[in-house]
């Protein structure tokens, strides 16, 4: 049997067994784009959706979420003609593009997730909120301390590690020295990452589920714009955000959160790693700020975090 008559048959017996889906969402290898999916299948499910797909290789990302009816390898064959025939919906939701000769993103025009929801053509009110569902059992391991605070310092993590997104490293340090007596601080990153003193020093020893059961037990998340920013917005996490002037809040971050932005002439560049202005919009963010907004979103306690709606034209 030829390649195209294996793909049509096994398109088609996916179909059978889990129904013919509406839309199949796909983005690549990027753990945060692929997190962000979980928003668009959400609106997705609201509006009568109901057997939304995701092609992707970190299924761990989608387990128990009830508004995605399977994941797929990402490299999954499916048959274009029986896609057609049955009128389903292959989208790769994009907010940007990347210039390596500039380093730099075409940048948005507004909310990355409205950019993302252009692709499915969904308009009005949209939640901005991601989703990570955890067990009990998981739940349970992720508590290490009642007073725990997440901490990490760096993108090295990242598919596409960004200096131009990272504070200064003795500056966290900073943060560890003068909270440390009162909070368990739980470093999480690459075992590259630098290593903080006065912290639980998990770099490199948690997988992502891990983190986000850590995440959900934690007081509050300190750290710069990325993929675990998006991971404690989807288990509720209250967090500060360092951004700097790279990109602004309102272009890719969650109002109910601390977000440190510094609003200087040259920003948002939305530049990767190269800064003709030596990154001041990171270095004049001073330890003081922070603090302040550390014991901002630390004051709410556990009162529950109010997810945000935009609104897509």
């Amino acid at each position: 049997m030829s390649i195209v008559l294996k793909t049509i048959a096994s398109t088609l017996k996916k179909f059978y067994r889990y129904g013919i889906p509406s839309h199949i969402l796909s983005f690549g290898d990027s753990l945060g784009d692929n997190l962000l999916l979980t928003t668009l299948a959400h609106e997705l499910n609201t509006r009568g959706h109901k057997n939304v797909w995701i092609k992707c290789d970190h299924g761990f990302l989608f387990e128990n979420n009830t508004d995605i009816k399977l994941v797929l390898p990402y490299k999954t064959l499916l048959s274009t003609p029986v896609l057609k025939l049955f009128n389903v919906k292959i989208v790769f939701p994009r907010y940007t593009t990347y210039h390596e000769e500039t380093d730099r993103d075409i940048i948005p025009e507004k909310h990355i997730i409205l950019k993302m929801a252009d692709s499915l053509n969904l308009k009005g009110g949209i939640t901005n909120k991601s989703y990570f569902f955890l067990s009990e059992a998981e739940l349970k391991n992720g508590a290490y301390n009642d007073k725990q605070i997440v901490i990490t310092t760096s993108t090295s993590g990242a598919l596409k590690p960004m200096k131009n997104k990272e504070w200064l490293t003795e500056r966290y340090q900073q943060i560890a020295d003068k909270f440390c007596n009162e909070y368990q601080f739980i470093q999480l990153g690459t075992k590259n990452d630098h290593p903080l003193n006065n912290v639980a020093d998990l770099r490199g020893k948690t997988t992502v589920r891990e983190t986000a059961a850590i995440l959900k037990n934690s007081a509050l998340l300190l750290t710069h714009v990325g993929f675990i920013m998006h991971l404690a917005r989807a288990v509720d996490c209250r967090s500060v955000i360092i951004y700097g002037g790279r990109e602004r809040p309102d272009q890719s971050g969650y109002a109910c959160f601390e977000n440190i932005y510094s609003a200087v002439e040259c920003s948002p560049c939305w530049l990767h790693n190269t800064c003709p202005y030596d990154k001041k919009c990171m270095t004049m963010i001073s330890t003081d700020m922070v603090e302040t907004a550390m014991l901002k979103q630390l004051s709410f306690g556990s009162e529950f975090l109010v997810a945000e709606t935009l609104y897509n034209n």
